[in-house]
């Protein structure tokens, strides 16, 4: 612009630069091939190169990193453009949540056709304090505990075989209602669940009441036997929960199926759902 204005008018690069707010030493530099916006925007590609790979990076961890890879830039012209591409207003990356539809709430007609599913956490005062969770499993009709154990953890392959075992007795339910626990997304449990045909019922993320009635029973485990006394090991603990389960089944009326214990319940009902298989 300035060589043009010069030609023109026929005045010198003093004038020219005076009148248009140029400074000089900036002509001369341009005139010499010195082209800063050029190194702007290799700057802001990479700068989006890098955040594009390192998604949780703030700005000065992705400047460090480039100071690391031999880039010189000042801080105060990197954050320039780093502002100007508007990297400053992106999101934290988040994990999507997982979107489930709503589950019929109601209890089963039958016996052993649905079956709810759900961890309990504690722990043991030993000499390691060893925290432990609980697997409850119970009979959404009949109420009864089908099992209530505890492991110091439990993966999916715990969880298979625990099954397993209630299905040699019990015969396969058709659906199992559990939350969203690493576990129960597995693809061990779903391919287990192909395999015997049973339906995988998950509560919508952050609604447990969608499976209340194993919530029942983890609340009635807690206060009328976990909270009683403190237990010194695992193997304490799994044999008081044991006892517990057999006064749950045999003995404590519940006002659900009106007073009655689910063993009661279960004999009183001729048309049962299940068969006793062995798998």
């Amino acid at each position: 612009m300035i060589d043009s204005i010069k030609a023109d008018q026929a005045v010198g690069i003093r004038q020219s630069c005076a009148v248009l707010g140029f400074r000089r030493q900036t002509y001369y530099k341009r005139k010499q091939g010195h082209r800063p916006e050029e190194l702007d925007t290799y700057i802001a590609d990479l700068l989006h190169q890098v955040t594009r790979r390192f998604v949780a990076w703030g700005f000065w961890m992705v400047f460090h990193y480039l100071r690391r890879q031999g880039h010189s830039w000042n801080h105060k012209r990197v954050y320039r453009i780093w502002k100007a591409e508007e990297l400053h207003l992106r999101l934290p990356p988040k994990r999507s949540r997982i979107s489930r539809k709503y589950q019929n709430l109601l209890a089963p007609d039958h016996i052993n056709e649905g079956w709810g599913v759900d961890f309990l956490s504690d722990w043991v005062v030993g000499p390691n304090q060893e925290s432990v969770r609980v697997i409850n499993i119970i009979d959404e009709h009949s109420r009864k505990a089908l099992w209530s154990e505890a492991y110091s953890s439990i993966s999916a392959k715990t969880l298979i075989e625990v099954l397993n075992l209630v299905v040699q007795w019990r015969g396969c339910p058709a659906y199992i209602r559990c939350d969203n626990g690493p576990e129960f997304i597995s693809h061990k449990l779903g391919e287990w669940a192909d395999e015997y045909g049973v339906e995988l019922r998950f509560i919508q993320p952050g609604k447990p009441s969608q499976n209340g009635l194993v919530e029942r029973l983890n609340k009635t485990l807690r206060v009328e036997c976990l909270n009683l006394e403190w237990f010194s090991s695992l193997e304490a603990l799994n044999e008081k929960i044991q006892e517990w389960s057999v006064i749950y089944n045999t003995i404590r009326p519940h006002s659900s199926i009106g007073y009655k214990t689910p063993d009661e319940l279960e004999l009183q009902n001729q048309n049962l759902y299940f068969s006793v298989v062995a798998v």
